[in-house]
């Protein structure tokens, strides 16, 4: 027995050694290679974690674009079935578990879960939906976390740009689309998903936007399911920051919606617009609009081109006041030294005004917009200066903004200039301007002689508020000496006091500017269409210290309105009115603007249609008369009596049956709409119809005193006021 015992505890002993031998041998030499099995089995995956685009605001704080990032959760049908197995849950049980804890946490009802888990009987991966939100996601996994659910696999899945204000600034703000390089099998995810911007805002400040991109580890079990595991590394991702634009929505608002009105009434092709502030180069607004722009999906207009930036117009006679700046500076004339204006032959070429106005002086030949008298002018300052003079001024060369798809105009070097450039450029042809360039240019001559470099982001910030980048007025260089500049200026003010633009004045605040009518140059040829123009006018407001400069220009309007001084100046007065009615608008105290343009509404009720008429037409009031056929006493009218009232305000009165009405006053026909006509063919409309007219000015009819479709009675006196 002892010895059996002896052997029994040698040979448990000698097995005791070959396994500790063996044991000690897989630990330290491994043999088989098991620990290559193992690191693969726990080596983590990398999930890439997708940054969210910034957002952008206007200068006030107003949100203008954001973003919302969207998960994918998928339910691994598998899982939840082993899950139920050990849990003696059914099946059907632990599905409606789980499309409880989704359907109860975002916008996918619990049944359209059940539906999308039930749908067929494989125990494979589904996705159940993909767009999730963050907060949606968080409030899921917490319920998974709490009811201790099975299969949840959740990812990255879209981004949506939301664009708050709708339409406001489309083209200015652009677009982004998606970019992903698909399915990455290290990651098992899209890794590379952005949103990148394509034109405006969105792609000049892409880099800035977009984020940076980040990861982490996971590690999954045998089951596809997520195991907490220790030491794992993560790199957060960075979101995109936030811009903060000089662009005041409020005025953004008032400009577009100016011009989208506009652009019907002058059936132009395109309109653009831009108001700057011209001390510092801020842009406040910032407008192009095309013909079909209202009726198209608002995504369309936004992958449009920047009609302000990028499209390119001859600026006419708005170059006049910058070939006076050079003349100026280079004293090559003297302010009472009469030029003769009208007609000049010059190098076998004819130049003409519309008038033949015989000697002007230099301020005049501003205010009547002479081009004989500028050519004049312009060969006495001589090639050089002239070209050193626009170069200065920017034109041939992009601003500094470097918005996307800006263009740089046309402006041939000097080299290039042939016999008659020099006059040419002198009063607008053979030069091609961005209304960018072209307010920056005139922002100097209201500034005082500097080119601000323009700008339209104001800082640029994390989340957190902190600030990234700011950006400040630049002055880029000095072009003139404020004598200079304030001399053009107050020439640009006689344009609107007593010049092309008279019809524009505004009892309440003074306004400098400059108008400016140009043929287009036909593409691909030389010479000009005989029925193609563009309209532009460029003013700014105080005149003795513009606090705004604004440019607006047409695209091909109707003929009849192709002038800058009967389509693009009134846009330009509709849009200041709108603009200085603002209640923060500080350029003019709102009260004074009220009370120095208001009229006390008069008392009608009861009058004489004759007297009636007579009454507002001496006033200066714009009205509609509505009533019976026959009628002849004024029985109502709106505004009522008393009520202070805009002068452009449109007054209606209403006539009806007097027993003392006298037999011969009838209402006959309706008012025609005399606006965009030359006097004559006024007259001879009016004619036909036997409406009196009295006559203010001359040229092209802009304002009419009884509106048209008003009822017309047998002594209906209309006043018109016409402007060249």
């Amino acid at each position: 027995m002892r010895s059996r015992h002896r052997f029994l505890v040698f040979v448990f002993a000698l097995l005791t050694l070959v396994w500790s031998v063996y044991l000690f041998s897989l630990q330290i030499f491994d043999p088989f290679n098991l620990a290559q099995g193992i690191r693969v089995r726990y080596t983590p995956n990398k999930e890439i974690l997708i940054p969210t685009r910034g957002s952008i605001f206007d200068a006030n704080g107003n949100l203008l674009v954001s973003s919302i990032s969207y998960n994918q959760i998928d339910i691994d049908r598998g899982a939840v079935s082993n899950w139920s197995e050990r849990h003696k849950v059914s099946l059907d049980s632990a599905y409606k578990r789980i499309s409880k804890a989704i359907g109860d946490n975002c916008g996918v009802t619990p049944e359209t879960v059940y539906k999308r888990l039930t749908m067929n009987d494989k125990k494979t991966s589904i996705q159940i939906t993909n767009k999730v939100r963050e907060m949606e996601l968080e409030r899921i996994i917490e319920a998974f976390n709490k009811e201790k659910l099975p299969g949840l696999n959740y990812g990255f899945s879209s981004m949506k740009r939301i664009y708050s204000q709708g339409t406001l600034a489309a083209r200015l703000m652009g677009s982004v689309q998606a970019v992903s390089n698909g399915y990455d099998d290290e990651t098992s995810t899209k890794s590379l998903y952005k949103m990148s911007g394509i034109n405006g805002i969105e792609a000049t400040y892409d880099d800035q936007l977009s984020g940076d991109y980040g990861w982490r580890e996971v590690v999954y079990d045998a089951l596809r399911e997520r195991v907490p595991y220790p030491n794992l590394h993560e790199k957060p991702s960075r979101d995109g920051y936030n811009l903060h634009l000089t662009i005041d929505s409020k005025i953004q608002e008032i400009v577009e919606n100016v011009l989208y009105e506009d652009i019907e009434k002058y059936k132009a092709k395109n309109v653009g617009a831009i108001a700057m502030d011209p001390h510092t180069g801020r842009i406040l607004a910032m407008a192009g609009i095309s013909a079909e722009d209202k009726s198209i999906d608002p995504g369309l207009v936004r992958v449009k081109s920047n009609i302000p930036v990028s499209f390119m117009f001859e600026p006419g006679s708005t170059m006049k006041p910058m070939t006076m700046i050079a003349a100026l500076e280079h004293n090559v004339i003297g302010p009472d030294e009469l030029i003769p204006c009208g007609l000049w032959m010059v190098g076998g070429r004819r130049i003409a005004d519309t008038h033949m106005y015989g000697g002007l002086r230099r301020m005049d030949i501003i205010t009547k917009s002479s081009n004989v008298g500028i050519a004049r002018i312009a060969q006495r300052v001589g090639e050089n200066r002239l070209y050193e003079k626009f170069i200065s001024l920017g034109y041939g060369q992009k601003t500094g903004l470097n918005l996307y798809g800006e263009s740089s105009g046309f402006f041939a070097k000097l080299d290039q200039w042939d016999k008659y450039t020099l006059h040419s450029v002198s009063f607008g042809q053979a030069v091609s301007v961005t209304a960018l360039q072209h307010i920056t240019a005139f922002s100097a001559i209201a500034n005082g002689g500097k080119i601000m470099k323009p700008f339209i982001v104001e800082s640029i910030t994390d989340n957190t508020g902190h600030i990234i980048e700011q950006f400040e007025p630049e002055i880029l260089r000095e072009i003139a000496s404020k004598a200079v500049t304030d001399t053009v200026r107050y020439y640009m003010q006689t344009v609107v006091d007593r010049g092309t633009a008279r019809h524009i004045k505004m009892d309440y605040i003074k306004v400098a500017g400059k108008t400016g009518t140009a043929e287009k140059a036909l593409p691909g040829a030389k010479g000009y269409a005989s029925d193609k123009y563009n309209a532009v006018f460029v003013g700014m407001f105080p005149a003795d210290d513009p606090q705004m400069v604004i440019l607006v220009f047409y695209d091909e309007p109707a003929m009849g309105f192709h002038y800058g001084s009967t389509s693009a100046a009134p846009t330009f007065k509709r849009i200041v009115e709108d603009i200085l009615f603002m209640p923060n608008c500080n350029i003019i105290a709102f009260d004074d603007r009220l009370i120095q343009n208001s009229l006390q509404m008069p008392d009608l009720r009861g009058k004489h249609i004759n007297e009636a008429e007579d009454i507002l037409n001496r006033r200066g009031f714009l009205y509609r008369i509505e009533g019976a056929d026959s009628a002849s006493v004024v029985v109502d009218q709106f505004p009522k009596p008393g009520v202070s009232v805009d002068p452009g305000h449109h007054i209606t009165i209403r006539i009806g049956r007097s027993k003392q009405s006298s037999p011969n006053v009838m209402v006959r026909g309706e008012m025609p709409d005399l606006r965009g006509l030359t006097v004559r063919k006024a007259l001879a409309e009016a004619g036909r119809q036997n409406i009196a007219l009295k006559i203010k000015g001359s040229g092209i009819v802009r304002q009419q005193s009884i509106q048209p479709g008003s009822r017309l009675t047998n002594h209906t006196v209309c006043i018109v006021e016409a402007e060249i």
